[in-house]
């Protein structure tokens, strides 16, 4: 039986740290899914309501797909949940994934907690997983979030028509990614990822 060293993961940054999203951590996951901010519901486009058996399959079925990885965001301060960053759509032949993330609660926002997720994900991504290019879409109305991925590194490089139908509208999104030779010119995998960030 081959052990998946995936399960031991922990990256950490100066005001976060990401564990591997496991079935240990239902039930801080559940209490925290439970308290999500209209807000992060609406940034994110999240349109189901999930019941606590959902997320227990849920969490099953990702613990055996090898197309993705999720990680929790805990804050170091209180070492609690404050939202998750996902690299998923993994395919190996383009090495290409998609990226997307979460902070759960309004409070949290503005800290510096998602562009340190992102950072640490996308270093993950490039380095352990042998990523080339990495994507996201975003909602043209969430400027905050934009702002933080073009300063990470991620370039526009389109739009998605009514991509996304979302509380009885279509949205467009927009497409934007980072590539392997960007991300490394930027951080450089042996330095301080973070200090070069805030620079």
């Amino acid at each position: 039986m081959r052990m998946d060293m995936r399960n031991f993961l922990e990256l950490k940054g100066n005001l976060i740290y990401l564990k591997k999203l496991d079935k240990e951590y239902l039930e801080q996951y559940w209490e925290n899914l439970s308290n999500c901010s209209i807000e992060a519901t609406v940034f994110t486009g999240t349109q189901q309501v999930f019941s606590k058996s959902d997320i227990e399959r849920y969490l099953e079925d990702i613990s055996e797909d090898r197309s993705r990885i999720d990680f929790l965001i805990f804050s170091k301060e209180s070492n609690e949940i404050v939202g998750e960053v996902v690299i998923n759509d993994i395919f190996r032949n383009n090495r290409g994934a998609n990226i997307r993330i979460i902070i759960n609660r309004k409070e949290d926002f503005s800290k510096g907690y998602g562009s340190e997720a992102m950072i640490l994900a996308l270093n993950y991504g490039f380095g352990m997983l042998n990523l080339h290019r990495i994507e996201l879409e975003v909602f043209p109305f969430n400027q905050r979030a934009i702002h933080v991925y073009e300063k990470i590194g991620f370039i526009r490089e389109g739009i998605r028509r009514d991509g996304c139908f979302f509380n009885n509208k279509y949205y467009d999104m927009i497409i934007m990614s980072i590539l392997e030779e960007e991300f490394r010119e930027k951080y450089n995998y042996n330095k301080d990822l973070l200090k070069e960030f805030n620079n």
